[in-house]
């Protein structure tokens, strides 16, 4: 009895009623039900199975949504790939179409997303279809065949290839046709193709020129006349005249006459309308623009050490801006000729060729028997126009009346140098020009 009355007892049995009072209090609030939010619970459910995505947020909202929850959906790409035609047309050089061909040159990839524009990604091009192309190019005036030496009406010897000795030179052609569709494509434009055909010697004029022993250049010289790249005309004179001396074979001591060589200029020889000078300025005229052909053979054959037998200036300088004055060579059926003498004792040969505005001659043969030649002008005096004013009755008061603009005349003395291959030098003058002067003539009522 006295145990139960011990303060040990008492203090174990306190600890005891505490250790039930409180499973007592844990076994209720285990079995009470619990009230859940279902916005907030199916809040946290998308929160922990939903990956993360890159939201904008709005800095300027407090207040906390209260719209449904977001959904994310991925836009998917759409890649296609098409091949593109395109008209390809080849051009001569004075722009004239010698063939055109549709073909499927590129091969375009896009990708489309949603409703975005489609955007292309990918252009290639097919390099083997492009250079089929270049194979294909027949140069329209070509015949079939190989070189060959004709005897002309001039009774020279004269090599002839395949057509004018000239052939697609198809590396530059390439080329050319490689930056066309690499700028087409860089400003999306898939619809055609201008690419201008590039020309060289036939390697059978080259192989007929070599059998004979023309393995030497002698002299070459080029004109061009920049205000008149465009003129058709013209361009069809030069073209003419300069395949009338392609291919020509001067023997030694042969005698060259222009005319009789390049022909009358008639529409029936095929030459057309084009600026001539005449009575002091540039007028249409049959055959104008070959006396750039016989300047710049005139400039060549000088070169070559020929002997020029006759040869004549310009009647004005005016109109003939692809020549240096003292230096040119004018030509007119039926009284002015330009003619030479090939002085050497081997004999030479000319090529030439020609195209927008612009004509190169080079002499060839066997050996080069000088050093060197030099051309050049001197003693040059200007002789400037004058004003000549008069009265036309019939013009209203103030008005004038250009009758002739007015043209500077000069004078100037040409020379050549010859070196020989001893190193002596010979001084040769070639002529003393006059172009005329034409007076500025103007009309006014008094």
């Amino acid at each position: 009895m006295k145990f139960f009355k011990s303060p040990l007892f008492v203090a174990v049995l306190t600890v005891f009623l505490g250790v039930f009072f409180i499973s007592i209090v844990f076994m209720q609030s285990k079995n009470t039900p619990t009230v859940v939010d279902k916005n907030v619970n199916t809040a946290q459910s998308q929160n922990q199975t939903q990956p993360q995505q890159a939201l904008s947020i709005s800095k300027t909202s407090t207040k906390p949504s209260t719209s449904e929850p977001i959904s994310f959906s991925k836009v998917e790409e759409k890649t296609t790939t098409e091949q593109q035609k395109v008209l390809v047309s080849f051009l001569s050089e004075d722009n004239k179409q010698i063939t055109s061909k549709e073909v499927p040159l590129y091969e375009i990839t896009k990708v489309e997303k949603g409703a975005e524009p489609a955007k292309i990604v990918s252009v290639v091009a097919n390099g083997e279809l492009a250079k089929s192309l270049i194979d294909e190019i027949k140069l329209p005036d070509n015949k079939a065949g190989g070189a060959k030496v004709i005897k002309t009406d001039s009774k020279f010897e004269k090599i002839v290839g395949s057509g004018s000795g000239l052939e697609v030179d198809k590396a530059k052609t390439l080329a050319a046709l490689e930056k066309s569709i690499q700028d087409n494509a860089a400003a999306n434009n898939f619809q055609n193709i201008n690419v201008k055909v590039f020309t060289k010697k036939n390697e059978g004029f080259t192989a007929k020129m070599n059998e004979m022993g023309f393995k030497t250049l002698l002299a070459k010289f080029k004109t061009t006349h920049p205000g008149h790249v465009d003129d058709a005309g013209r361009n069809v004179n030069l073209a003419i005249a300069s395949q009338k001396i392609n291919g020509l074979i001067i023997p030694p001591n042969g005698k060259f006459s222009f005319n009789k060589v390049v022909g009358e200029r008639s529409k029936a020889n095929g030459f057309k309308e084009a600026g001539v000078i005449s009575q002091g300025r540039v007028i249409p005229g049959l055959g104008g623009g070959i006396c750039q052909v016989s300047t710049t053979l005139y400039r060549a054959v000088l070169l070559s050490g020929a002997k020029i037998n006759e040869r004549h200036n310009h009647s004005i300088y005016d109109g003939i801006e692809y020549a240096e004055r003292g230096l040119d060579a004018a030509v007119a059926w039926g009284y002015k000729d330009f003619k030479f003498t090939n002085g050497l004792n081997i004999p030479i040969l000319i090529t030439s060729t020609s195209g927008e505005g612009w004509v190169e001659v080079s002499i060839y043969a066997e050996k080069k028997p000088f050093e060197s030649i030099n051309l050049y002008t001197k003693n040059e005096i200007k002789k400037p126009f004058k004003t000549e004013k008069r009265i036309n009755s019939k013009l209203k008061s103030g008005e004038v009346k250009v009758v002739h603009p007015g043209v500077d005349g000069y004078t100037v003395e040409a020379y050549r140098t010859i070196t020989s291959i001893d190193g002596k030098a010979k001084e040769e003058r070639l002529s003393k020009d006059n172009y005329l002067t034409y007076n500025r003539i103007e009309e006014r009522s008094n």
